[in-house]
């Protein structure tokens, strides 16, 4: 099994609630990459528009080094909205991608009483991949499995990933395609 497995995609398609069952199930450490960022002040400035931080890589980058080499050679759950370069490859560390239905995602970040601004551009990097493109960037194919979450319990979620971790096969090259669903136009009216 894999010592470090990476939970990301879009804020708001369940990568929380899947990241805490796999720790549960795996008795790894959860660690929650944007808390870490905000506890230890690891970004450059907050930006105002949307109402997030922005992350300071170099220093995020040099922190989890040492995180990684304090933890020694016990199993982690790391959540996190995206695999960057800050994120330093480890051996035996995979990737998670959850995605979600764009219009149940648009829904849920409703429900957060977000900005429509801030909706949108979280809608547009699920429509266009945006996790599943940076994760394979970073770490390749045969270290990023993809879960579609829509319509799916918790506790199924957490089934098909430990499927998934177990075959070892990677990700299979058939991303959910959202944009053979909806015109990215069309859509962006309904929620802007």
């Amino acid at each position: 099994m894999a010592k470090t497995i990476i939970v990301t995609g879009t804020p708001g398609v369940g990568k929380t609630v899947l990241a805490r069952l796999l720790a549960k199930q795996t008795g790894f450490q959860f660690l929650n990459l944007g808390e870490l960022v905000k506890k230890e002040r690891l970004y450059s400035r907050f930006d105002g528009l949307r109402q997030s931080y922005v992350i300071d890589e170099r220093r995020l980058h040099k922190t989890l080094i040492d995180f990684f080499a304090a933890r020694g050679e016990g199993g982690l759950v790391i959540e996190t909205n995206w695999v960057g370069k800050f994120m330093p490859k480890k051996r035996g560390m995979i990737a998670i991608v959850v995605r979600l239905d764009p219009v149940v995602l648009a829904s849920r970040l409703r429900g957060r009483r977000w900005p429509k601004r801030k909706i949108w551009e979280n809608v547009e990097a699920e429509l266009i991949d945006l996790s599943l493109y940076e994760s394979l960037k970073r770490l390749g194919a045969r270290r990023v499995y993809e879960i579609d979450a829509t319509r799916k319990r918790p506790g199924q979620l957490l089934h098909e990933a430990m499927g998934l971790i177990s075959a070892r096969k990677g990700w299979n090259g058939i991303a959910a395609s959202w944009l053979q669903r909806y015109d990215p136009i069309e859509l962006s009216r309904k929620i802007l």
